[in-house]
């Protein structure tokens, strides 16, 4: 697997964390996050909450951790390939593609679906803490698979209760600087 980590397989960068792309010997596409500067070690925060998270859900609309390689230099996470990356890059990024009010809304509702998913049908209940468009993948077919558990999480009895209740907000539309 550590073969894969080179300039020509990155498919996305960012602050914390290189994602490459690579083919297995068996056919299956893969995509390998790296964590670098602070996120590398054995101590990182965000590497275990992927792992508690991903490593125990099966939902058609969140991505699937398939494995991951921890040691002192570094941690790598292996999931899935999803072809068309993310729905943030879709819309905003260099491709800059233009989808159908249909694809959008299937895709809103696919997302939601993983969300509630976590939100009702996982036990500890799980919280996301950092949906965006970015960390909604889409598929082959623009199928939605919810991503980056980094910031999840897990609540469970009681302080499920507590915590839900004390999430305040407003019904509607606040304009920013409101």
């Amino acid at each position: 697997m550590v073969e894969c980590l080179k300039e020509e397989n990155i498919i996305e960068k960012g602050g914390a964390e290189i994602v490459y792309h690579e083919s297995m010997s068996n056919g299956v596409d893969v995509a390998i996050k790296r964590l670098v500067g602070r996120s590398s070690g054995r101590s990182d925060h965000s590497f275990f909450a992927e792992i508690q998270t991903l490593g125990r859900i099966r939902h058609r609309n969140i991505v699937w951790l398939l494995g991951f390689v921890s040691n002192n230099d570094t941690n790598l996470l292996t999931y899935e390939y999803v072809l068309n990356r993310s729905l943030g890059e879709l819309l905003h990024g260099s491709k800059g593609l233009y989808l159908q009010w249909e694809t959008r809304y299937r895709i809103a509702v696919e997302a939601a679906k993983g969300l509630c998913y976590l939100h009702h049908d996982c036990s500890p209940l799980i919280i996301h803490k950092d949906m965006k468009s970015n960390n909604i993948l889409l598929d082959s077919y623009f199928e939605a698979h919810v991503a980056d558990f980094g910031h999840a999480k897990f609540l469970q009895g009681v302080r499920a209760l507590e915590c839900l209740s004390s999430i305040v907000g407003s019904y509607g539309y606040i304009a920013p600087g409101s």
